[in-house]
Order: structure tokens, then C-alpha cells, then sequence
């Protein structure tokens, strides 16, 4: 049980970052892909292991059916992070492209220029856990790679439900595992939500970016002073900077997990497919 004491600690960190931080980072971002990332390895390794006991089919096999749907929600979820980053991106290139043109005549317009929206909808299922459907093991590693995707998509714009995915509640070899995933679970709800109601939840590096903006646009809505506007253009692509490089490395977190997970998918697929005599 090395490997979970190593998960353990690493969700402990996570945990140990929310409670510091005012504002969860875009590395805190990074580090839950990378525990994602694990999570599924070690969650495909189980399904492999089991198929060796006893082979898959393709009709009413309920663990290769687990498999696939959890992974399709887990690219599902890549995908919607990085359409919410890219527009992130866009913004803030449109931004830096206005500021570092600005005179006296462009100040007003963007004074009025509106922040990013997330305009869709969409929604990732979060799945309900259905007792007794899997062992405690495969169980509570379901349940925090849907608690990191829920807290993920929160961060980047998305609408979610509250989270009320518990960790089942029966005897577990990985106790310690199993109480991380539910301690961070609650430490973030405890911060994030007020009387049932979810606050805004922003990035830190998003909210520093529009910090200066907001602070930009009160100050050339009263007038435009050349060494005042120097003063707000440094700082607005400082945090323009900060922000690219923390999108990039994300991003490039994310379609590492992606293309791990499509990987997983192929191989149990191909091995399925063998097994039955359709691949040889």
C-alpha cells in the first residue's frame, strides 16, 4: 500500500494549499491534474488486474462499462478545461494587445471593455455512487478523481452541483486514503460555500489579472495621466505574464492526462477485443 501513502500525502497537500492560500493557484491546479492523472493509472491497473481472473466481454460486463464511463467524464472534463482556458487566453491576449497601444483616445474604450464570461452551460455528471457496485479500494478512488474535477471545473468557470460524493462508509484497507479524499471534500466546501450557496471561485492568477484591470479602468474613467498609465501598464502585463505561463503549464497538464486516459481506453478496448476473437 506504498502507492496510496504516497496518494494520501499528496491530497494532504492539497488539502494543506486550501486552507494557507486565499485563492487556489493555477500550480494547485497543476498538482490535482497530476493526482488525476495517477488516480486513473492506478484505477485502470485495478480493472487490468481484475480482467486476469476473469476475462471481459462486451455484453453486461459491469467493470469494463465502469471503466470506460469513468474515463469518458474525465476526458470530458480535459476538454472543458481547456476550451475554459483558451478563452481565458483570448481575453487576456485582447487585453494585452489594448494596454500596450493605449493613448489618450483608446483609455475610455477600454475603461468599457467587459470581463470574460463562461457562457456554457454544459454540465459534467458527476456520478451519484451506487453501494455495493464495487470493492471499497476501487470505490474511494472513484470518488476523489470526481471531487478534483468537481473543485477543477469550479475554479474555471463552470456551473456544477454541490458535491455529495462520500466515500463509502464500510471497513477499508486504505482508511487513511479514504479520509484524505473525505477531509478534503469538506475543507473545501467549508470554504467555498456559505449557507449552501457556492461563492465565486476564481484562480489566483485570474483574479490578480482582473484586479488590475478593474484598477485600470476606475482610473481612465476619471482621466488619463501618461505617468500614471505607465505605472498600470507594467502591472497589468506583469500579472498578463504570470498569468500565460501558469495557462501553459496547466494546459499542458491537462493534455497529458487526456492522451494517458485515451491510452487506457485503447488498450483495454484492444485487449476485450482479442480476448473475444475480434483482434488478433
Amino acid at each position: 500500500m506504498a502507492l496510496f501513502a504516497s496518494l494520501t500525502t499528496e491530497i494532504k497537500n492539497l488539502q494543506s494549499s486550501l486552507l494557507s492560500n486565499n485563492s487556489l493557484t493555477l500550480q494547485w491546479c497543476v498538482e490535482a491534474m497530476t493526482l488525476l492523472k495517477k488516480l486513473h493509472s492506478q484505477f485502470l491497473l485495478i480493472i487490468l488486474e481484475k480482467s486476469k481472473v476473469i476475462p471481459f466481454t462486451w455484453i453486461n460486463d459491469d467493470m469494463l462499462n465502469l471503466y470506460m464511463n469513468e474515463s469518458l467524464y474525465i476526458m470530458e472534463l480535459c476538454n472543458m478545461l481547456k476550451s475554459s482556458s483558451f478563452k481565458i487566453n483570448m481575453y487576456h491576449l485582447t487585453i494585452d494587445t489594448t494596454i500596450k497601444n493605449l493613448n489618450h483616445y483608446e483609455a475610455k474604450t477600454f475603461a468599457n471593455m467587459q470581463p470574460i464570461e463562461q457562457r456554457d452551460n454544459k454540465r459534467i455528471l458527476i456520478q451519484e455512487m451506487q453501494r455495493g457496485c464495487c470493492s471499497s479500494l476501487i470505490c474511494t478512488i472513484r470518488v476523489a478523481m470526481s471531487l478534483l474535477s468537481y473543485i477543477l471545473l469550479n475554479v474555471f468557470m463552470y456551473p456544477t452541483k454541490n458535491y455529495n460524493r462520500i466515500c463509502c462508509k464500510y471497513s477499508s484497507p486504505i482508511k487513511s486514503f479514504k479520509d484524505s479524499v473525505n477531509e478534503l471534500a469538506t475543507e473545501f466546501q467549508r470554504k467555498y460555500y456559505k449557507d449552501g450557496e457556492r461563492g465565486v471561485i476564481r484562480f489566483y492568477e485570474y483574479e490578480e489579472m482582473e484586479k488590475a484591470i478593474m484598477e485600470a479602468k476606475e482610473e481612465f474613467k476619471s482621466g488619463y495621466e501618461e505617468e500614471e498609465t505607465k505605472r498600470i501598464k507594467d502591472v497589468i502585463l506583469q500579472k498578463s505574464i504570470a498569468l500565460k505561463v501558469g495557462l501553459e503549464k496547466f494546459e499542458s497538464q491537462v493534455n497529458q492526462v487526456f492522451e494517458e486516459v485515451l491510452k487506457g481506453r485503447n488498450k483495454l478496448l484492444q485487449m476485450v477485443g482479442k480476448t473475444n476473437g475480434i483482434f488478433r
